[in-house]
């Protein structure tokens, strides 16, 4: 069977190459990390976004290089089919640029707890998944923006002001996010994140004149029947647990293999501490952009 320890010191020194795997609460994970690296850990796994604030990843980061441990970030967006193959055709054509739509499956009404439960705002946590798209496969990096245009229509981008009658707090964030991003070496791309937009998310690759050349998408129409078959049987799970399950099996996959030798380079979907930084520093620019121009609606 499975043997279970509180606290991680309960666990005896590890001796041998060894993954730990790190998915608790954002605040708690720092201590997490800590004590997983003190007990001898060569290869940390750590969901995302891996700490409260950019200053305790940082310090995370600068551990584990002292230390000599190797940590992947829980970006599984990367291992997704659809993004993998959108990526590649915008190599493929100069000046081409591409659209990510990130969508999910939350009826209106459930938006109160669903912005509770992610107090870091959908940027840092729902559009971070294309974010880290940007920063390790387009090189988008926050001082390297030349300028950076929020889609306003209330169709793409809307800023509301929740209540949760659970808790009695009100939050403030969006349900809808649409915005174009343009470097100072003058490639662009764009991301939009929809809490309420369904259950399939895609990839649009364009020309330089914005005729659309291919689309990709996340399931196919069969694959998607399946998968709100799957959500109506079990609605107590987290619906991207369900939706994205085929992402994070492989994203696992790749770590494991990357720390058998198998895997390694920047092209494997994998994502380091150093690229969760830099995703982290880029949705707050983001997110400074998007409320500069969007008032919320009560």
């Amino acid at each position: 069977g499975i043997r279970c320890f509180h606290p991680v010191s309960q666990l005896e020194v590890f001796q041998r190459q060894t993954l730990c795997v790190i998915a608790g609460k954002t605040r708690d994970n720092p201590k997490f990390f800590r004590e997983c690296i003190g007990m001898g850990a060569s290869h940390v796994y750590l969901e995302v976004p891996g700490a409260p604030s950019m200053e305790q990843l940082k310090d995370m980061h600068s551990l584990a290089a002292t230390r000599g441990v190797e940590v992947y970030m829980g970006y599984q967006r990367l291992c997704s089919s659809y993004i993998e193959k959108a990526v590649a055709l915008s190599r493929s054509i100069p000046k081409s640029h591409v659209f990510f739509c990130h969508n999910e499956t939350y009826p209106s009404r459930d938006l109160p707890q669903v912005v509770s439960r992610y107090p870091g705002g959908m940027i840092r946590s729902m559009a971070a998944q294309e974010l880290a798209v940007l920063v390790t496969q387009f090189g988008v990096k926050a001082d390297e923006i030349e300028a950076f245009k929020v889609n306003t229509n209330r169709l793409f981008s809307e800023k509301q002001t929740f209540y949760n009658k659970n808790t009695g707090k009100e939050l403030t964030d969006f349900s809808r996010v649409a915005f174009k991003i343009t470097t100072k070496n003058g490639s662009s791309v764009s991301v939009m994140a929809d809490r309420c937009g369904g259950l399939i998310s895609f990839a649009v690759v364009k020309s330089h004149t914005g005729k659309e050349l291919q689309r990709f998408q996340s399931h196919s129409e069969d694959q998607a029947s399946m998968v709100q078959d799957e959500l109506r049987e079990d609605k107590e799970i987290m619906h991207q647990f369900t939706i994205e399950s085929e992402e994070y099996l492989e994203l696992k996959k790749r770590v494991v293999k990357s720390i058998l030798g198998g895997y390694g380079s920047k092209s494997s979907g994998l994502v380091s501490i150093q690229d969760g930084i830099d995703v982290m520093i880029l949705a707050d620019y983001c997110t400074v952009e998007i409320n500069a121009v969007l008032k919320a609606d009560g």
